[in-house]
């Protein structure tokens, strides 16, 4: 190569290119697949000008749980009262677990979006889901050393192909450096539905669904775990589960779920 052409060539590093061109084709290659897929509402579908959102409408028909709750269940109060107010249900049964909230109360827009997640692999919804979590749970994921999520029973698993309460906290704890576990509890025992049982149905039920090996246990040892569930329907499962954690060597177990079923009169007992 002649003097000359040495002069006049270009010289381009790999840092200019990472600083100014790579900006630049990940913004074309964003307009093209807005292009080719166009945001969409997550639940309606109606079109949006920014992804994986829901559309104001469908935003308006989820009942958000706010202050008033009570400070052990999270389910929320009808009208004003003191913050840290224990409901009567969490007083007459106290839970095994420390705390539980959720992102919103199980019914319209929040119970269809959680039905595509389950029932029609709408993995796209995951995001949003687990943002949602980190701003309702902040304050437990504050305070918690580990994160796990509610396993299935092996059947169900297989049948289902995934756990999504599994997927769930393997997002957030993405999202908020948690550390991950997803084989300290496993499910040993496959249990019938909890509709319709009664209290001493529901425990009889779920009476050692949950264990713990010896060889997980002391990654437990006095810490503070933070458990993953989709829906909290009675409070039974989670219950039964935060009684395996803590009888393992956990300190203390917060519950943190995308929804809470908030009209039974028999939830958490």
């Amino acid at each position: 190569m002649s003097a000359y052409s040495k002069l006049f060539k270009p010289k381009i590093s790999k840092e200019f290119f990472r600083k100014n061109l790579n900006p630049f084709f990940n913004e074309i290659n964003k307009s093209l697949t807005d292009y080719l897929f166009p945001p969409v509402c997550l639940s309606c579908m109606t079109s949006l000008e920014i992804p994986n959102t829901i559309c104001p409408n469908c935003w308006q028909n989820i009942n958000f749980l706010t202050q008033p709750l009570c400070e052990i269940n999270g389910t929320p109060f009808p009208f004003d009262i003191e913050p840290g107010t224990i409901s009567a249900a969490a007083l007459k049964n106290p839970p095994s677990y420390d705390k539980a909230r959720g992102v919103a109360a199980y019914d319209r827009t929040m119970k269809e979006l959680i039905h595509k997640l389950k029932y029609n692999d709408r993995h796209e919804l995951l995001n949003l889901f687990t943002n949602w979590m980190k701003f309702s749970g902040k304050e437990l994921i504050k305070q918690s050393d580990i994160i796990l999520p509610i396993p299935l029973y092996k059947t169900r698993l297989w049948q289902r192909r995934f756990n999504q309460s599994a997927l769930l906290a393997k997002r957030l704890s993405e999202i908020t450096s948690l550390p991950y576990e997803c084989t300290i509890l496993r499910r040993q025992k496959k249990t019938r539905s909890q509709v319709g049982l009664t209290s001493k149905e529901r425990y009889q039920n779920l009476k050692n669904a949950f264990v713990i090996e010896q060889n997980e246990k002391e990654k437990l040892e006095n810490k503070t775990v933070l458990l993953i569930d989709d829906v909290i329907t009675t409070g039974a499962t989670i219950n039964s589960a935060a009684l395996s954690l803590k009888n393992s060597g956990a300190k203390t177990v917060y519950i943190l779920s995308l929804a809470i079923v908030t009209n039974s009169s028999n939830q958490f007992i």
